[in-house]
């Protein structure tokens, strides 16, 4: 029955029914309707606390006059002046243009001037007549259609006031202290998207409705404007700026509303079309007198681009910066927040579940910030098990064949077979223990769930380490000829690292040993993408815009990047050949992505490598001759100290020997080694060969 109206009243009415379960009365009438308005509405509570009528007081009346019932009713029935009631309720709110509220039930019950609840009003010498002309009064002044609330909604409608908000007492406090300031009274928070800069004024609401803020602040109302509700409808110059306004006049002749603009950086070009003045503009005067009272939201890229340019609205503002909650306080913001998720779903959530959620998250998810995404991932994870869960069907089954066996033994029990009915009862018995056996299974989450959610969000594949990458090294083993000892290597390292930064290899040794290849062996067997490199490309110091976009102002700027493709594919094998040729600012590029695992773009966007693997190859060897004696100087003639420190192992493929040689021939079946008599294998390695082979049987051919 509540479809038709708001949250806010179906929540009234469902009280209602609550207190007439509860006092194990037969009926819901007019005296649990009060009850529950005195309980539940914050407009009902004030004006009926002036009268000594409170919730706790007229329960009291109402137990010792009517008293209670030992047995609860099984249905739940409207009386018919109940009924009434509401129907002059909605009446009075259609007239008034309005949605039907707490405030035209209230004033409908003390009109109808019958029932329990009127009666034992009367018991308490409330004064009924006085109350009712002040509520009449009061609601014709507050609600001549403001403005305000036509473009805009009051938060206290909206929010759930269940919902708790966890670690955000220093942010609060800085609002609560910059809203009762006597000038600049207007704070503005900034802060990432997803940080928690709306749950924050959310909460706010809530202490507001709980009176848990100071006097001055107690009975104000949260009106949630948004920018596009305002701008919509003004075809004409002049309409935005008249509308706008109108409703800072109505701040003004209201000091009890606070507006809240969310994007707020939405209203520095809104209405600003040929010959207008923007918002921001229309705004600035109001808010440096004090006399309005404005909470706005941004992120800190928009805050940047719009408003810190504009240092005349920004001076208006009290900044006050949100921070993205540590691992610790997003764990415990999730644990606070489960309940709710495990009683929409049906699902079991567990401390290890959330702990999993959010390190996992914080792993693998880095262009988005807690607790939005850790709450997103719940709540996805929630929805995945219960897609897959089969439960609910068996269910529904089962309630379908109990269904058809009550009719047959109904039909049974008319034929006068009450052997047959009791039969079907019997089953039907068997069918409950099943059905409440079924019910109160709840559906549990496991790590492998999350691994498998996250993989398919962020395109990561998870594999079991060690059993794919030992196939990987026989695979190798298989394709590479005399390299065995470099490939183990490389397979230990893979295996083994677990930094939070990318695994980064280099690969050394004479040019045409398997350096190059190898790396292409890897992402095909693993399936992932390769992005290959070659510093021969990059050996001039601008060409480093290829790889991070160009800077403002420069051709390409708006141009994608090659590093960006890493956002969309973030588990990628790099391929960065011939090292030594790259330019220093290349160079420099890659050694800050090795050592903190990610790279800034001409954008300012943060592309995280975390989770690549890069390999670099390089014709350099690691010891130098001297005379007869080995040099300890290895690979620093070539490359800077800190950028050799920077790689997570350096692996050796060993040159090519006779040895080699003639298992390749016998590899590809040649057996006349005459053909490679000529060729240099030690000068030009398999990849010459390859190509030598190649021609050598097109002449013969």
């Amino acid at each position: 029955m509540f479809d038709k109206y708001s949250f806010t009243i179906s929540k009234i009415f469902k009280y209602a029914e609550e207190e007439m379960k509860v006092l194990h009365h037969p009926y819901v009438g007019s005296e649990h309707l009060l009850l529950s308005l005195l309980k539940n509405s914050k407009d009902v509570k004030e004006i009926a606390s002036k009268y000594n009528l409170t919730y706790d007081n007229f329960k009291k009346e109402l137990l010792l006059v009517v008293g209670s019932s030992s047995k609860e009713s099984a249905y739940i029935l409207y009386t018919p002046l109940l009924k009434r009631v509401i129907n002059l309720a909605m009446e009075d709110a259609k007239e008034r243009k309005e949605e039907l509220n707490s405030k035209h039930l209230f004033l409908a019950l003390l009109e109808e001037g019958e029932g329990i609840a009127i009666r034992l009003l009367y018991g308490m010498n409330i004064n009924l007549d006085s109350m009712y002309d002040e509520l009449n009064e009061r609601e014709h002044k507050t609600n001549q259609k403001l403005e305000i609330l036509n473009i805009g909604k009051d938060l206290s409608d909206v929010i759930n006031p269940d919902d708790i908000l966890v670690g955000r007492d220093k942010e609060l406090n800085l609002i609560i202290e910059t809203l009762i300031r006597k000038n600049k009274n207007n704070p503005l928070l900034v802060g990432d998207a997803g940080v928690g800069k709306t749950a924050i004024v959310e909460e706010l609401v809530r202490r507001i409705n709980l009176k848990e803020v100071p006097k001055s602040l107690q009975n104000k109302r949260i009106i949630m404007l948004e920018m596009g509700s305002l701008v919509a409808g003004t075809k004409y110059r002049g309409e935005f700026e008249e509308k706008l306004t109108k409703v800072i006049k109505e701040l003004e002749s209201n000091p009890n509303i606070i507006l809240f603009i969310d994007e707020i950086h939405t209203m520095v070009n809104a209405g600003g079309a040929e010959g207008a003045i923007n918002a921001s503009d229309i705004l600035k005067p109001y808010l440096a007198r004090g006399k309005v009272k404005i909470i706005g939201a941004t992120t800190t890229h928009e805050y940047n681009k719009f408003i810190l340019k504009d240092k005349a609205l920004n001076r208006r503002f009290e900044l006050i910066k949100i921070c993205e909650p540590s691992i610790l306080e997003t764990e415990e913001i999730l644990n606070k927040i489960k309940p709710s998720f495990e009683k929409h779903y049906n699902i079991k959530i567990t401390s290890k579940n959330i702990s999993d959620i959010v390190h996992l998250t914080n792993r693998y998810i880095s262009d988005r910030r807690n607790p939005d995404k850790s709450i997103d991932i719940l709540d996805s994870v929630c929805a995945m098990k219960e897609v897959s869960n089969k439960t609910s069907n068996i269910i529904d089954s089962y309630k379908y064949k109990k269904e058809e066996i009550i009719k047959l033994k109904e039909e049974m029990v008319k034929k006068n077979d009450f052997v047959r009915a009791l039969e079907y009862h019997n089953e039907e018995v068997k069918i409950d223990k099943i059905l409440n056996k079924k019910m109160k299974q709840t559906i549990k989450i496991t790590e492998q769930d999350i691994l498998n959610l996250i993989s398919r969000k962020c395109n990561i594949p998870i594999i079991n380490k060690k059993n794919k990458y030992k196939e990987l090294e026989n695979f190798l083993l298989n394709n590479l000829i005399g390299q065995d000892e470099a490939i183990k290597k490389i397979i230990k390292n893979m295996i083994n690292f677990d930094e939070d930064k990318p695994l980064s290899l280099l690969l050394t040794g004479s040019t045409g040993v398997g350096k190059t290849e190898t790396v292409k062996l890897i992402s095909k067997f693993l399936n992932i993408n390769l992005l290959r490199l070659d510093m021969s490309e990059y050996n001039q110091d601008i060409t480093i815009n290829r790889l991070v976009g160009s800077s403002a102002g420069y051709v390409g700027y708006d141009d994608g990047a090659i590093f960006d493709s890493i956002k969309m594919e973030p588990f990628t094998c790099i391929l960065v050949d011939e090292l030594e040729k790259a330019s220093p600012s290349v160079m420099n590029l890659f050694l800050q992505i090795l050592d903190e695992g990610f790279v800034t773009n001409a954008k300012g966007e943060k592309i995280d490598f975390k989770n690549t693997m890069i390999f670099m190859t390089s014709n350099v060897k690691g010891t130098k001759k001297i005379g007869f004696m080995e040099s300890s100087n290895t690979y620093t003639n070539d490359f800077s100290k800190e950028f050799v420190a920077r790689f997570t192992d350096i692996i050796e493929f060993n040159d090519i020997t006779e040895d080699m040689l003639e298992a390749y021939l016998k590899k590809n079946n040649i057996k006349d080694k005459s053909l490679v008599k000529d060729f240099d294998i030690h000068k030009n390695g398999f990849r010459g060969l390859k190509h030598f082979l190649t021609k050598e049987s097109k002449i013969r051919n």
